[in-house]
């Protein structure tokens, strides 16, 4: 059976690696292993802290933990994502790596869907609970006990305002 699920916002997933383009000795030569466990890459990184290989005469680049991760684990199931469970981008150590569904990424995140999802009472200290929740099509969540007291408030400005 096949999941509905969407892997990417954009519809697309991440592509296999291709390993045969790959310099090996390059890649191993580019990673630190720290005190913490975490293999960090000093080669290239992207802007957002990811490590980059450049591979073959095309000079296209490939994230680093996911060209680590298919040398020591083997391919990544395909439609999944590397969650890095020690929250160090530049890390490559392949025990630190977790393939994981694109929500299920984003949700362990620090972006704003990531907090979101772990909050545990709304803005105004209510708690989630199934009964005090309403969960919309766009899978955001809304309390039920605010609505109430907006609803309360606008219906007396209402009847305020057609009594003046």
């Amino acid at each position: 059976m096949q999941s509905t699920e969407k892997t990417h916002p954009n519809g697309r997933a991440p592509r296999p690696i291709d390993l045969s383009t790959v310099d090996v000795d390059k890649v191993n030569a580019r990673i630190k292993k720290t005190s913490r466990g975490c293999w960090e890459w000093t080669g290239r990184k992207a802007g957002e802290g990811y490590g980059l290989v450049t591979r073959g005469r095309s000079r296209t680049a490939l994230l680093a933990h996911r060209v680590v991760y298919t040398l020591h684990r083997g391919p990544i199931p395909r439609g999944l994502y590397l969650d890095h469970l020690c929250r160090n981008r530049a890390c490559v150590n392949p025990a630190h790596l977790e393939p994981v569904t694109h929500r299920e990424n984003s949700i362990r995140g620090f972006g704003a869907s990531g907090i979101h999802a772990r909050q545990t009472h709304c803005v105004n200290g209510h708690e989630f609970t199934p009964e005090n929740t309403v969960t919309k099509k766009q899978g955001w969540r809304s309390c039920r006990e605010c609505k109430r007291n907006r609803d309360r408030e606008y219906r007396a400005k209402k009847r305020g305002a057609v009594s003046a």
